[in-house]
């Protein structure tokens, strides 16, 4: 192992090493005192921030716990007890923090942690507040209901009705999987839809294809929603009769993307046939494209990678 120069000599070589040369001076009548290493206060703050971070990294060469290990932080101890500069000390405990021959422990600690009472929700919002504090911290205690949680999915505030969604997904994935779905068909900003999709990822595997649409329904950002989820929650029922329409066109956007993601979900290689025709177009203007030496259509290297693909 390479020896370990302690914080305060190590800052000090860095300290030395910036200084430019200097030509020798004339002999001087009287012998020279030899100066005192530096303390930690006279050293520049880059020296020091770069000695502390060596030390770190040196602490981090050791993984397992072993005999060079060992001596290495037995000595870091040694210079820990002699430390009385503060920035020193954290320097070191933070190294020191990394022996792996010592269980990790909390460093605010052996106290238990203490938990203040909060006060209890009065109005929906604080309400549901407290519910999802409950539900984090383990407790058996439910501030809402089922039912009361159902009846704040309808309110028309979507961050109150999403997050009553959100906990009641939760509490009771069962009933919260249909009305997910109810939601996701009224909704239109893709935002909005973006959140209610990562609930229905959310849900249980089992239980995401209940009360589902048997085709995209909504806006164009829900029915590209629906397509993402059935492509990766076989749960979800998805027809062949459903997703053909959504293949002829040879525009691309959100739905026709996440219709040919879909593809491998319901067509096998036994289709390529009936996918070549439903994207009969699109292959056609690509190879008007080629043609003309221009770039194809943005939609015809996932449909044509898709089709080749399947087995």
């Amino acid at each position: 192992m390479k020896p370990f120069l302690s914080l305060l000599l190590l800052a000090a070589t860095f300290a030395g090493a910036a200084e430019p040369a200097k030509p020798a001076a004339k002999a001087a009548a009287k012998p020279a005192a030899t100066k005192a290493a530096p303390t930690p206060e006279q050293l520049a703050a880059e020296a020091r921030v770069q000695a502390m971070q060596s030390m770190v990294n040196e602490a981090r060469r050791f993984p397992t716990a072993t005999p060079e290990a060992k001596a290495f932080f037995d000595r870091l101890r040694t210079e820990r007890a002699a430390a009385t500069d503060v920035e020193t000390r954290a320097a070191l405990d933070q190294a020191l923090a990394m022996d792996p021959a010592v269980d990790a422990r909390s460093p605010l600690g052996k106290d238990a942690v203490h938990r203040v009472p909060a006060p209890a929700g009065t109005t929906p919002e604080t309400k549901l507040a407290e519910l999802e504090r409950q539900l984090d911290l383990g407790d058996s205690a439910r501030a809402l209901t089922v039912a009361e949680i159902v009846q704040l999915t309808e309110s028309a505030d979507f961050p109150t009705a999403h997050r009553a969604l959100r906990l009641l997904r939760r509490v009771d994935p069962a009933t919260a999987a249909p009305l997910l779905w109810q939601h996701l068909a009224k909704l239109t900003s893709r935002e909005q839809v973006q959140l209610t999709e990562d609930e229905l990822l959310r849900l249980p595997v089992k239980l995401v294809g209940a009360s589902a649409p048997a085709a995209p329904t909504g806006a164009l950002a829900a029915k590209a929603a629906f397509l993402r989820v059935a492509a990766v929650r076989p749960a979800v029922v998805l027809s062949k009769t459903a997703l053909l329409p959504l293949l002829r066109t040879t525009a691309a956007n959100e739905v026709s993307e996440a219709a040919w993601d879909a593809v491998p979900r319901v067509f096998t290689a036994a289709d390529r046939a009936e996918l070549q025709i439903a994207a009969k177009d699109l292959f056609e203007e690509a190879a008007k494209a080629a043609a003309a030496k221009t770039a194809p259509p943005r939609l015809y290297p996932r449909a044509k990678s898709t089709i080749e693909a399947l087995r």
